[in-house]
């Protein structure tokens, strides 16, 4: 099919890729919401031609990923549609049927999410770590993530070496096959427990009808118990330390540890750079503001006036000040300064240039 073709022609992405875009692309949404961050982005865009040029090239690089997400995401739609027809019927909401697989996919995102912020994640360095797929998620993951009990709650199976059978027997049946074929990934099974039994959107789906068929739970309510499985699986970090952090400064300092050892080494040394280009942006600001809470607007004190507003650079100045206390956006900016060497030297001149009105 035209979706599998397009599906199998894309790149593979690594672990370690999927933790860096998702956090670039929460920062920019929510940087999207900061209009001094913005008008910052704006002034910088407008007044200096190397962040200019750079800023084309990465947007250019992203948008065409964007885009390779979607048709991944169709594509892997389209192939539970195709191997299950009547899935779009499990919704009893009538205006929901035809929506079930996407919201289906959205809990899938989830999932995805979460595992990606286990503890023990890309902990391991080295090349077998870095060829895991961004798109699949592993048993054990899961298992760790709880939604074994959510479906023995539901009655779909028993145990969770139920879930396992299960799960090996899909894989076995030939759909690995299938799925490499459909979108270039494959699904690995080991030989002890599970704990790399890799599984992607279609084949955890075909798991769910398999459970459901061989445990012969036929009423089930499909869209209250993917629900269930999205609370659970969010649940899973309430209570913890990590919780308190936000998500992006989390996948932000895996980002760091990600790759091989020089690749970290060269990470950490930015990174380090980075935080310390963070740490004198809030120090500026509480000198800006008399030692005053951070919280409140940057543009009282001696921002407030007249010339200072018409000043381009004070403009940059109040937008590093935003960024910097916004765990989203810092974390996207320290992705971007670790990884693209034209933005970190950017980066770099746009310190030095604060640096002058600052002190």
């Amino acid at each position: 099919s035209s979706s599998s073709s397009s599906s199998s022609s894309s790149r593979q992405r690594s672990k370690e890729e999927g933790i860096r875009y998702r956090a670039l692309y929460w920062g920019v949404q929510a940087a999207s919401l900061e209009p001094e961050v913005l008008r910052s982005f704006t002034v910088l865009f407008e007044d200096y031609l190397p962040i200019r040029l750079a800023g084309r090239r990465i947007y250019a690089y992203l948008e065409n990923l964007m885009e390779e997400v979607r048709e991944e995401r169709r594509g892997e739609i389209a192939m539970v549609r195709e191997i299950f027809p009547n899935w779009d019927q499990m919704a009893d909401d009538t205006d929901a049927k035809e929506d079930f697989l996407e919201c289906a996919r959205d809990v899938w995102d989830v999932i995805m999410d979460e595992a990606l912020l286990l503890d023990d994640t890309l902990e391991t360095v080295g090349e077998s770590q870095q060829s895991k797929e961004g798109g699949v998620v592993s048993l054990s993951q899961m298992i760790r993530l709880g939604i074994d009990q959510v479906l023995i709650e539901e009655g779909i199976v028993n145990d969770a070496k139920e879930l396992e059978c299960i799960a090996r027997q899909v894989a076995l049946e030939g759909d690995g096959d299938m799925e490499k074929e459909h979108n270039g990934k494959e699904t690995r099974h080991d030989e002890e427990g599970g704990a790399y039994l890799e599984m992607t959107f279609p084949i955890f789906m075909k798991i769910l009808n398999q459970c459901t068929i061989q445990n012969k739970a036929q009423n089930l309510n499909y869209g209250n118990m993917l629900q269930n499985v999205e609370q659970k699986v969010k649940d899973q970090r309430a209570g913890s330390l990590a919780n308190d952090l936000d998500t992006s400064t989390i996948l932000a300092s895996k980002a760091v540890r990600s790759g091989g050892s020089t690749s970290c080494e060269k990470r950490q040394k930015y990174s380090d750079s980075y935080d310390g280009y963070v740490s004198t942006f809030q120090l500026w600001e509480r000198k800006f503001l008399g030692n005053d809470n951070a919280a409140s607007d940057v543009k009282t004190s001696s921002l407030s006036s007249s010339s200072t507003r018409q000043s381009r650079r004070m403009e940059i100045l109040r937008g590093c000040f935003c960024g910097a206390r916004n765990p989203k956006v810092a974390a996207a900016l320290k992705i971007v300064y670790m990884d693209y060497a034209a933005l970190r030297l950017a980066g770099d001149l746009i310190f030095k240039l604060m640096s002058k009105i600052a002190k």
